[in-house]
Formats: structure tokens, sequence, C-alpha cells
């Protein structure tokens, strides 16, 4: 019998993930925070339907690993709480997939925040935008040691570029262009591998 799968579509906030999740279409329930809170009655603060659609994101997941469903979770790979979701659907036997995508510099995720909201999106804080990119940064590599397959994603210019593919914590294919992100991200690519033997 199959493994049921998660798909783990991450990174930092207005890097292009529904862009890339309309490309790609894995399988499975799309839990997405963003969406979510779009259909939440509109009569409270944006920072309480903000928190309340989290909780049900949450409640979502759970039943979606419990009743071992294949399913897509959307999130900035920011928090503690992401890397939890993707440790818990492993060890509940899910083959669990990442697609990691992100821009050049934080300033040109806040660009992009910034043309989302003037076409109807929503906003979200510089501060946190900038923050998030670094933390996303910091966990790729405790994701990249707990996923089976990864796919990392530079989505600076009009077309994506796909930097690395891994499988196992094992690069299977890299493409570079001498850029200060691919620098970054083929470096965590390299430590991952080094370090998966002591893991």
């Amino acid at each position: 019998m199959p493994k049921p799968i998660c798909t783990i579509l991450a990174g930092p906030n207005g890097s292009g993930k529904s862009s890339i999740y309309e490309k790609y279409r894995p399988a499975g329930d799309f839990v997405n925070t963003d969406e979510i809170q779009k259909s939440l009655p509109q009569g409270l603060a944006e920072s309480a339907n903000r928190v309340k659609a989290g909780r049900i994101a949450i409640t979502r997941i759970n039943q979606l690993i419990a009743t071992k469903a294949d399913f897509v979770f959307e999130t900035t790979l920011s928090s503690e709480h992401s890397i939890k979701v993707i440790e818990r659907a492993k060890e509940a036997g899910f083959l669990v997939n990442m697609i990691f995508v992100c821009l050049d510099t934080a300033t040109r995720n806040v660009e992009r925040v910034r043309f989302r909201v003037a076409d109807g999106g929503h906003d979200i804080p510089e501060e946190a935008i900038i923050r998030r990119y670094e933390a996303a940064f910091e966990n790729l590599p405790r994701a990249l040691h707990v996923v089976d397959e990864a796919v990392l994603i530079d989505n600076s210019r009009r077309k994506p570029v796909i930097v690395a593919t891994m499988e196992n914590s094992k690069a299977i294919q890299a493409h570079y262009e001498g850029s200060e992100l691919h620098d970054r991200l083929l470096d965590i690519v390299e430590d991952v591998e080094e370090n998966r033997s002591t893991r």
C-alpha cells in the first residue's frame, strides 16, 4: 500500500508559493492559512482572524495526519511549528516532500508583497517579512534532514529556476548561476549532505 503524501510548500512571504502550487499541483488537501483567513467573517480585526485561521489550519492538519490523507501545507518555514508538522507527518508514515520557494533578497520579498497588496492581496509588515526571510533559511537545513524529497526554487525572476533537487538529504541535481542566493542554497545543501551520516 503506498504511503500517504505530505507536501510542504515552504518559503518566505511574497516568494510566489501560490503560483508554484498552481504550476505543480501536488496531491492532497491544500491547507493554506491565507485562504482560510479570507473565508472567515471580516468583522474581527485582521490579527484576530489571522490567529483563528492558524488554529483552524492546525486542527485540519491534525485531522489529515490522523486519517493518513494526502495534504499540502503552505508555510513560511519561519517557525518551530512548521518543523514539528514535518516531523509529525514523517513519524506518522507519510512520504514527505518539500518545495522551497525563495527570492534573492528580503527586499525583493517586501516589494512582491507590496505589489500583491496593490492588487487586492493581504498585507504583511515589512519587519515580519525580513525576519521570516532569515528564519526560513535558518530552518531549511532542519527540514531537509527530515523530508524524503526536496526541490529548492529561485523564483526571483520571471521564470522559476530549480537550484537543487534532493532525496533523503542527498543532492541528485544542482544548478548554479553564480548568484549569492544560489551560493547560499547550495552551501546549505552541501552542509546537509555532510551531516546526513551523523543523523
